[in-house]
Order: structure tokens, then C-alpha cells, then sequence
């Protein structure tokens, strides 16, 4: 159960460390900027498939990254029930991003949301380099979906669930390869 648990720990130290960015200009004149990506996901009122909306915005010194992520999913859906802090990255420009899934109740996504297309495996990794050479658009969507099929999975309580609803549960459940998390590890 740890093992799980360790991407979310890592997660929240990065975003402390962000939240404990330096105060003044001349402090913060080499700092690291940081962006909060929203992937927001939903399916329409009745019938059709998983639509996507991407937005990216710069996250302001100090400020929290999940309520950025909050608002910025806003944008892109009328009712959001489910927002979760799937993955981060370093970007060559010397950005990080902290990718966010955004879950919409069917049928709230705003006009622009693309279909989900058939996502691709993300490309070979180098293990003492772990990013990959190169990151597509929707690899952190491919990546955020399945660590959301994850939590659908282990969650014990059905909140998960609940805040998807049925129609969202069953698509998730339809995804491959297996969720981002799996140990294959006798239990």
C-alpha cells in the first residue's frame, strides 16, 4: 500500500515547495516558473464518447495550485465533480507543470471540447532519465485518466464513484492498458 502512495506524497511536497516560493523580486528573479495544466473531462448529456478540454495557466508566487486548478476547470465546464492532482513535469523551458484531471457531470463540458481520441502508450524511458524524450499533448491526459481509473479502483469508500457518476465510471472501466499505479505483486 505505501508503494501507492509515494506519486501523491511526491506531489505535495513539489506543491509546498511552490507554495514556499521566494517573496520579493530580487529573491524570486531566478525562480522557477510553474504552470497548473487542467485536463477536464466529461461525456455529453446522453450517448457519444469522452470529450476533453486542455487549458494551462501560470500559477502566481504563493498561490495554491489545486484552487487554480479549481478555477481554471471552471473555464471549461459549468459543473466540475471531480478534480485530482495526476502528474507533474519539467518542460526543457525550465517550467514545471503540475497536471491536473478535471471530471465534468455529463453534458457541462463547453463548446470546444475535443473527442477523445485512441490514446497512445507513452514512448520508451530511460530508467536513470525518466522523462521521455519527448512528452505528445495528451501523454499527461493518457497518464491522468488511468491514475484516475486507479483511484475508481482502490477507493474503498465509492466516492470516486459518486462524483463521476455511473455513464463515467463505466467508460473509465473501458480504458487500457492497465491503470497507471498497478503492481503486479502477490497479495
Amino acid at each position: 500500500m505505501p508503494a501507492r502512495a509515494a506519486p501523491c506524497r511526491a506531489f505535495a511536497l513539489l506543491s509546498a515547495l511552490v507554495l514556499a516560493a521566494p517573496a520579493s523580486a530580487e529573491e524570486s528573479a531566478g525562480a522557477t516558473r510553474v504552470s497548473v495544466e487542467v485536463f477536464t473531462v466529461g461525456l455529453p448529456v446522453s450517448g457519444g464518447s469522452l470529450s476533453f478540454a486542455r487549458r494551462e495557466e501560470e500559477l502566481r508566487r504563493g498561490a495554491n495550485p489545486d484552487a487554480l486548478s479549481r478555477a481554471v476547470a471552471g473555464r471549461a465546464a459549468r459543473d466540475v465533480t471531480f478534480s485530482h492532482a495526476t502528474s507533474w513535469r519539467w518542460e526543457p523551458d525550465g517550467r514545471i507543470v503540475l497536471t491536473y484531471l478535471a471530471w465534468a457531470r455529463d453534458g457541462s463540458l463547453v463548446a470546444g471540447a475535443r473527442p477523445l481520441p485512441k490514446l497512445a502508450p507513452p514512448g520508451p524511458t530511460d530508467p536513470l532519465h525518466p522523462r521521455p524524450a519527448e512528452i505528445r499533448e495528451l501523454d499527461p491526459l493518457a497518464h491522468g485518466l488511468r491514475h484516475v481509473a486507479f483511484l475508481l479502483r482502490t477507493s474503498h469508500d465509492g466516492q470516486v464513484a459518486r462524483a463521476l457518476g455511473e455513464r463515467s465510471v463505466a467508460a473509465l472501466r473501458r480504458l487500457d492498458p492497465n491503470v497507471a499505479g498497478e503492481l503486479d505483486a502477490p497479495r
